[in-house]
């Protein structure tokens, strides 16, 4: 009889991995916080942050850390990392992104922005990238260990290496653009958020409000498709469900990134461009698979990314109309 070797699911034991996670996730919050509290302290006392940017800066530090953690393929097992494409594609989610924060970073952001300035920047955009991209990802069904490392799943692999570069392109377009003298006076609305004067604020607020359109609009995606998510993509692996969710995705992220960037003008000057989101979104109604029909049609991400595109081009145009300014 011949000796067959069953793949393990981890070197520990699939019960063992899935609660380790349960656990270090939940003591994330508090270790974050912990640090984001001596950071506060240090920072102020040395006359570098006040205390909610130190705070803020702490954070988003051990954010990076456990980021890099959970992503890590440092003790899996050699036969989940050979002939994974999967996890390669992982990465490039996370360096695309990564890259264009960079870019705008140290190009287009506002010019006050350098010494530790930089770093808190830095160490947030990149704790945004792995949380609320990599992780966030996985709120919608597949999972980066189990879907992609252990099983190889590249349909899962696609989709969340999507949704991580969609969560970068929002940050760094937070980042774009300089504060005018007045910018604060339009920012009425968050008088009562602490920094208030320094206006650091803007970027982590506009990215979590892009990045909430941005999840809002992929779960109306999914509830609009005729067959469940989870089911073809992480169940049956169907890449061509993963590549449409993919640019989609995309486009949103395109459409979000062109609203948040620029100059800050005020708050609902900024909001203009969002509802641009909309031609997406009338492209998946048009172009999804109707009930009993399983294959999709041709070109339908890459006209997803084409609607985006004219949305963005017409932006200014319809923004003049009501009277606000993009840029």
């Amino acid at each position: 009889m011949t000796n067959v070797r069953v793949l393990p699911r981890d070197q520990t034991g699939a019960n063992v991995s899935q609660l380790s996670r349960v656990r270090t996730f939940g003591a994330f919050p508090v270790v974050a916080a912990f640090a984001g509290f001596i950071c506060a302290v240090i920072f102020y006392e040395a006359d570098v942050f006040w205390g909610d940017t130190g705070f803020v800066f702490g954070a988003s530090l051990i954010t990076c850390i456990w980021g890099l953690a959970h992503s890590s393929t440092i003790g899996l097992h050699p036969l989940y990392r050979f002939n994974n494409p999967g996890i390669g594609l992982l990465r490039l989610g996370v360096i695309g992104a990564v890259i264009w924060c960079a870019y705008v970073l140290f190009n287009h952001a506002d010019p006050t922005i350098e010494g530790w300035w930089t770093l808190l920047y830095a160490a947030m955009a990149f704790a945004a990238i792995k949380l609320f991209g990599q992780f966030g990802a996985e709120w919608f069904g597949p999972r980066l260990r189990e879907d992609v490392f252990e099983r190889k799943n590249w349909a899962a692999a696609q989709f969340i290496a999507a949704y991580t570069f969609s969560t970068g392109l929002i940050f760094g377009a937070a980042m774009w653009g300089e504060m005018s003298p007045d910018s604060l006076d339009y920012g009425w609305v968050f008088r009562w958020l602490p920094g208030y004067e320094d206006g650091w604020w803007i970027t982590p607020w506009f990215f979590l409000l892009g990045w909430g359109i941005l999840t809002a609009t992929m779960v109306f995606y999914f509830r609009r498709e005729q067959d469940n998510f989870r089911q073809r993509v992480v169940r049956e692996r169907n890449a061509e469900d993963a590549q449409a969710a993919s640019l989609f995705c995309i486009a949103c992220a395109i459409t979000i990134a062109y609203a948040v960037e620029g100059d800050y003008l005020g708050f609902f000057h900024s909001l203009a461009g969002f509802s641009m989101i909309a031609l997406p979104i009338l492209a998946h109604e048009i172009m999804r698979p109707a009930r009993g029909h399983v294959k999709r049609q041709k070109g339908e991400g890459w006209l997803y990314i084409l609607m985006a595109l004219i949305g963005i081009a017409v932006a200014p145009w319809m923004a003049g109309l009501i009277g606000l300014d993009l840029f």
